[in-house]
């Protein structure tokens, strides 16, 4: 019997196949550590914002920015962020050398991907070669100086809304004065559905927000032999769309009543399990909504409640950027756009981490330098025992 099914949106895994046959371990511990953070981040962001908000990000982009972020930082600092990440189980000495090999693979021909990343170096300001070496080499990072924080921002934002096709146009708004690096991470995707859905097939439906509410939607529609499965311990369908470019992305549909158990067991064994699973079987009758959607996160928020907090703070040990312990992340801002159409996806990304002076906290200062009053009190919270007004403290 064909099963027909309506999907709609939880989570959208892109995934890039190698093409080549050839596995690398450390390749696929990378992947799954990036899956990994990726669900972490999910539940995070849900726990700090509505229930009904959407969510939608880059696990890629934020971990490629933060792992630049380690290259420089150092002690505690540095473990937290390999740590929030799930890097741990990756050889720090292999970790950056992976993302390279992860880049060149991602941009081969075909990927229909562009992903990159840059720096933009306040003048006076020295970076220190093994920094600025290794992420030039390893993260093929462009470098570029500015003076003045108000036209770095326009010359951040041109070059993100170029390397995003228009999809992001402010990576970074009301850039701080003090800022001597702003590290930039973009990563853009676009390609055509194999089996794409029939824009004459798209007509208007209801879409169940929760029991008492729905919202008027485009449906899609499209009858294909689809790989599918359904995840009888879980209580799930997950369907696999393919792009001509070799992409695929994942939707999964929890049964009724059961998005919160999908959501906590969102993991790299889950998506494992998921991965060995999707076969292709009878036709899909499927109906996905057509839609849009963006969203842009504070990072200091969300990755400090996954054990990265030193790096934004004056605890952090940044002095493998600079030569100097007086740096820390003073703001990273990740931000997200998706396109779900009927002739494919679109999808760009763009993590803006600027790093500055630390914010010390100094001491309040009080001077007693005009009129006031003063008590002595009895021993044990006794009763007051004088009070005064002090006028002149030079008066007899």
């Amino acid at each position: 019997m064909k099963p027909a099914i309506q999907f709609s949106l939880l989570l959208i895994v892109l995934q890039v196949h190698n093409g080549h046959g050839d596995k690398d371990p450390l390749q696929e511990k990378l992947a799954s550590s990036i899956a990994d953070f990726a669900f972490k981040f999910s539940r995070q962001v849900a726990s700090l914002q509505s229930a009904q908000k959407n969510i939608f990000f880059s696990p890629l982009s934020i971990s490629m920015a933060f792992s630049m972020i380690g290259m420089g930082a150092k002690s505690n600092t540095q473990n937290q962020i390999y740590k929030g990440l799930g890097l741990t189980s990756i050889d720090t000495s292999k970790i950056h050398k992976l993302f390279k090999q992860l880049i060149q693979r991602l941009m081969t021909p075909g990927a229909k991907m562009d992903i990159g990343n840059a720096l933009w170096i306040k003048k006076l300001h020295k970076i220190l070669p093994k920094f600025s070496k290794g992420v030039k080499r390893l993260y093929k990072a462009e470098s570029f100086n500015f003076e003045q924080s108000s036209v770095a921002e326009k010359q951040i934002n041109d070059y993100v809304n170029k390397k995003t096709d228009g999809k992001i146009t402010k990576a970074v708004q009301g850039l701080d004065p003090a800022a001597i690096m702003v590290l930039v991470n973009y990563i853009y995707f676009k390609d055509d559905w194999k089996y794409p859905f029939k824009p004459k097939l798209t007509h208007e439906e209801d879409f169940f927000i929760d029991e008492g509410k729905t919202v008027k939607v485009d449906m899609m529609e499209n009858t294909e032999h689809y790989r599918y499965f359904h995840d009888e311990a879980l209580s799930c369908w997950v369907v696999e769309l393919p792009h001509k470019g070799g992409a695929a992305a994942w939707f999964i549909l929890p049964d009724e009543g059961k998005l919160k158990k999908v959501e906590d067991a969102m993991g790299e064994e889950t998506l494992s399990k998921w991965r060995k699973s999707l076969k292709k079987g009878d036709k899909i009758s499927l109906s996905l909504p057509k839609f849009s959607m963006s969203a842009s996160y504070n990072l200091n928020n969300v990755l400090s409640g996954l054990g990265i907090t030193d790096v934004f703070s004056s605890n952090a040990d940044l002095s493998g950027i600079t030569g100097s312990s007086g740096l820390q992340v003073n703001e990273a801002i990740h931000q997200a756009v998706l396109d779900i159409h009927e002739k494919g996806s679109e999808a760009a990304a763009v993590t803006a981490v600027t790093i500055g002076p630390k914010s010390y906290f100094f001491p309040v200062e009080l001077k007693f330098n005009k009129p006031f009053f003063l008590t002595i009190l009895a021993p044990n919270d006794g009763p007051m025992l004088f009070m005064g007004k002090v006028m002149n403290p030079v008066q007899k």
